[in-house]
């Protein structure tokens, strides 16, 4: 049986509290009863960092709640939202700007808004926002219902 190689950790050790790994076949995150699955048929590492205040700690400057990364290739930045979707736009951008930058991040960076309790006002607009962050940002964005979907990260990555 071959070994698998141990895996580098770039962060602090104090951040290593935020990072937690696991290969089960599907990694559901929640808050609030707003949440998300993410499917992992193929048991591949999956890394969620718990981002708002854990590993960023700043109480400045908008946060997303989590960061899921699958196989070393793809992060996916996740903001967990009643219904705000300008603000939770806001906190997936400033999240990205600084992920870009940090040395844990994996190749691929995609986002997700995921809203929940109440419906979104502005519903018909959806679809322009996920437009303009990409044109905005160079990044892909989508934006779901809680519980809509589970989703697949080949999927959420475009390919």
């Amino acid at each position: 049986m071959a070994r698998r190689k141990r895996r580098k950790l770039l962060a602090s050790s104090a951040d290593r509290q935020c990072i937690e790994f696991t290969s089960r076949t599907s990694l559901h995150i929640s808050e609030e009863g707003i949440g998300a699955t993410f499917r992992n048929p193929r048991r591949k590492e999956l890394r969620k960092v718990t981002y708002d205040k854990c590993y960023f700690q700043a109480l400045k400057g908008g946060r997303a709640d989590y960061i899921v990364g699958y196989d070393r290739k793809i992060d996916v930045i996740i903001e967990l939202k009643g219904s705000d979707l300008r603000h939770a736009q806001d906190q997936v951008s400033e999240t990205l700007e600084r992920w870009r930058t940090d040395t844990i991040h994996f190749e691929t960076i995609v986002c997700l808004i995921v809203f929940g309790h109440t419906y979104p006002r502005m519903t018909s607009r959806i679809g322009s926002m996920e437009r303009d962050f990409l044109e905005r940002n160079n990044a892909l964005l989508w934006i779901r219902a809680s519980a809509a979907e589970r989703f697949s990260f080949r999927k959420l990555a475009g390919k």
